[in-house]
C-alpha cells in the first residue's frame, strides 16, 4: 500500500453504465475489493457525460490525493482532464488508478492492469498529450477510426463491435490526404488512418502502436497506407499481433509534437470523438502520477 499520501483515504470515481451495464453489477464486488486494499473510501458515481472531469477536479481541490477510475478509458479520459489544469497536475503530488471496467479498457492493457493483480503499491509518472484545450492518455486517430466511432453507439467500443464496425467501414472509406508534421518532419501521402500514440492499444485490443510507452515524454505517429480489399483481409492479423508496423505500407515516426493537416473529418481520442480539418498535439512528460 502507498502510505506517503497525508490522506489515505481514495475518492473512487464509478462511472455505472460502462461496459454496459457490467460496472453497475459488479460494483458491490469491486466495492469489497477496494475496502480490502483500502479500509476506507470515498465512492462518487457519475451522472451524465463530462461528470468524472468534475469530480475529479473537484476531490483534487478539496484535497484528495488518490483518485481511483472505475470505468473504461471514456472514464479514465475524463479523470486525466479533471486531474490536469494548465497542462499541469492541480496537485503534483496526487495520482490516479484506474480498475478496469469498461468495454474496451485498452490504456489498462497497455500498462497490463488487471483488478487481481492490483496492488496499489508502485507509484509511475506517466505522459499525457494535449490536444487543444483537452488532454489525453492513450490514443488518437483520424480517419477510418474516427469515421468508426462516429457510428458506433455510445458504450459499444468492445473489441467485437469495433472490429465488425471496422470490417463494414472499411470497403465503404477512401483514403484521404494527409499533411503530417513530425517535430518539423513532413509527411505527405493518402492515409486510411493517421495514428498519435501514447499508449500500445486500441479499438478493444488493437496493437496498433506496440513500441509506444506512456512514460518515454515521446509519441509514436503511425500512418497506414491504401490497403486493398485482399490486402486488408490478410493483414488484419498485425492489428491484434502487435505486428502492423512491419508491413510495407506502415510508416512509423516518433516526435513530442504533431500536427495534421487534412480535410474535414472524423477523429477520435481515448473513445472522445471530434470533427476538424488542422489537429496539433504535443506530449506532456510525467504529467500524471499514476499507482497500479
Amino acid at each position: 500500500m502507498v502510505q506517503r499520501f497525508s490522506n489515505p483515504r481514495p475518492t473512487v470515481i464509478v462511472n455505472p453504465v460502462s461496459g454496459r451495464g457490467k460496472t453497475y453489477k459488479n460494483w458491490e464486488k469491486i466495492k469489497d475489493f477496494l475496502i480490502y486494499k483500502f479500509k476506507e473510501i470515498r465512492t462518487r458515481f457519475t451522472e451524465a457525460p463530462k461528470h468524472a472531469l468534475e469530480i475529479a477536479r473537484e476531490e483534487i481541490k478539496n484535497g484528495v490525493e488518490h483518485l481511483i477510475s472505475v470505468g473504461g478509458d471514456g472514464t479514465l479520459n475524463e479523470v486525466v482532464n479533471g486531474f490536469l489544469e494548465n497542462d499541469s497536475p492541480i496537485n503534483p503530488g496526487a495520482a490516479i488508478s484506474v480498475l478496469p471496467s469498461g468495454r474496451g479498457n485498452d490504456f489498462a492493457k497497455t500498462l497490463k492492469i488487471k483488478i487481481p493483480r492490483l496492488k496499489f503499491n508502485k507509484r509511475l509518472q506517466l505522459d499525457a498529450v494535449k490536444i487543444g484545450g483537452k488532454y489525453f492518455i492513450n490514443v488518437l486517430d483520424m480517419g477510418l477510426g474516427g469515421e468508426i466511432v462516429s457510428r458506433l453507439s455510445e458504450g459499444t467500443h468492445s473489441g467485437i463491435t469495433y472490429t465488425f464496425a471496422l470490417l463494414k467501414e472499411f470497403f465503404k472509406y477512401r483514403p484521404k490526404e494527409y499533411l503530417i508534421n513530425v517535430d518539423g518532419e513532413e509527411i505527405k501521402g493518402k492515409f486510411l488512418t493517421v495514428i498519435v500514440a501514447n499508449g500500445t492499444t486500441f479499438g478493444g485490443g488493437m496493437k496498433v502502436a506496440p513500441k509506444a510507452s506512456p512514460s518515454d515524454g515521446i509519441l509514436d505517429v503511425i500512418t497506414v497506407g491504401d490497403f486493398s480489399p485482399v490486402e486488408f483481409m490478410f493483414n488484419l492479423w498485425r492489428l491484434y499481433t502487435g505486428k502492423l508496423l512491419s508491413h510495407p505500407k506502415v510508416n512509423h515516426k516518433r516526435g513530442v509534437s504533431v500536427k495534421i493537416e487534412s480535410e474535414e473529418q472524423y477523429g477520435e481520442y481515448d473513445g472522445e470523438l471530434f470533427k476538424a480539418s488542422v489537429v496539433e498535439a504535443r506530449v506532456l512528460k510525467e504529467a500524471v502520477g499514476f499507482i497500479i
